[in-house]
């Protein structure tokens, strides 16, 4: 009895080690195989902005390197978070895939408001997706021709001095009260219902400075419109050479930049994400793809999916900061 007890186990072990192996074998098939069919990447905002023309140009590129189509689907809404909640909670299948910018990955959900997911527990970070800088712009008129005369004046003259946002919580918001914190000053930050008003308002010499997105900028600063301080990016914009970054501008080790992250859904087999981190970093070394990120102010990234969950870990700790230095308030 006992020895037919002990086949019996034996019988069961052996099937089970099989029935593992064939499972492994089946992922690592489906791994190998990946793509059989277009994938999409989901972008949060409608078409023509500036997430959506980095989702467009990249895609055209990693369409070649996969042999797949990789079809940009558009689901704006709520600062982008409706269209990476729909990633969120699509199949973790390396079909689906999303563009998540620094809104939809950290401010919203650092002010408490509902994004629908926890990006975290419910997303995979594949890379980052380029950084795009913004500008510290004034109306014409103002003495200050520098950033650091800027600074001094409002040191100065405390109530004199008013900048515009796009918004509260936007990232032009955050960034001024960082660079204010830093600095030692005050400002009185007026915020506009999105960038043209905001643009409308600069150009036509009711608000004092703004923080400007690189593209926009850069058209209305060679048209003498506006008169460009400094950018936030590590480097000056391609777009505006002459124009000094902040930290050369004399704030050692500021930056702040709009950037977007490749994400999956949670779970998707690491194979597929290492494959889509491959087709995104060549992407990014590819002559036409770096052409057209130049045109639009955009910077290169190279990194693997470790390397992108620190970016993020570290852009997270310094916007949270930020939010509660400014005590940014749920609206």
């Amino acid at each position: 009895m006992q020895a037919k007890f002990w086949k019996s186990m034996r019988r069961v072990v052996a099937t089970s080690f099989i029935g593992g192996l064939a499972l492994l074998g089946s992922a690592a098939s489906v791994a190998q195989s990946w793509p059989e069919r277009p994938v999409t990447l989901v972008v949060g905002f409608p078409p023509g902005g500036s997430t959506d023309v980095v989702a467009r140009i990249l895609a055209e590129h990693m369409s070649e390197t996969l042999g797949q189509p990789v079809l940009v689907e558009n689901r704006p809404g709520a600062g982008g978070t409706v269209g990476i909640a729909h990633v969120a909670n699509a199949d973790a299948d390396g079909y689906t895939l999303g563009v998540s910018g620094v809104g939809a990955s950290i401010l919203l959900a650092a002010m408490d408001r509902d994004t629908g997911y926890d990006i975290d527990e419910q997303l995979d970070i594949v890379g980052v997706m380029g950084t795009l800088g913004l500008v510290i712009a004034g109306r014409n008129g103002l003495e200050a021709k520098t950033l650091k005369e800027l600074i001094q004046h409002a040191a100065e003259n405390p109530e004199d001095l008013a900048y515009g946002s796009s918004g509260v919580g936007t990232p032009g918001h955050l960034a001024m009260e960082y660079l204010l914190s830093i600095a030692d000053v005050e400002m009185l930050h007026i915020p506009y219902q999105g960038n043209t008003p905001l643009m409308n308002d600069v150009l036509g010499g009711h608000v004092d400075v703004a923080l400007l997105t690189t593209p926009g900028a850069a058209e209305q600063v060679r048209a003498g419109g506006i008169y460009p301080f400094a950018v936030s990016s590590p480097e000056r914009s391609s777009l505006m050479p002459d124009v000094p970054t902040v930290i050369e501008s004399g704030y050692e080790g500021f930056t702040a930049t709009l950037w977007n992250l490749l994400v999956t859904p949670k779970g998707t087999p690491a194979d597929v994400q290492t494959r889509l981190s491959d087709a995104l970093n060549a992407a990014m070394q590819d002559e036409d793809v770096l052409t057209s990120y130049a045109e639009q102010g955009l910077a290169a990234t190279l990194t693997t999916p470790e390397q992108a969950a620190e970016f993020l870990s570290t852009e997270r700790t310094k916007w949270i900061g930020v939010i509660a230095d400014a005590e940014v308030k749920k609206k």
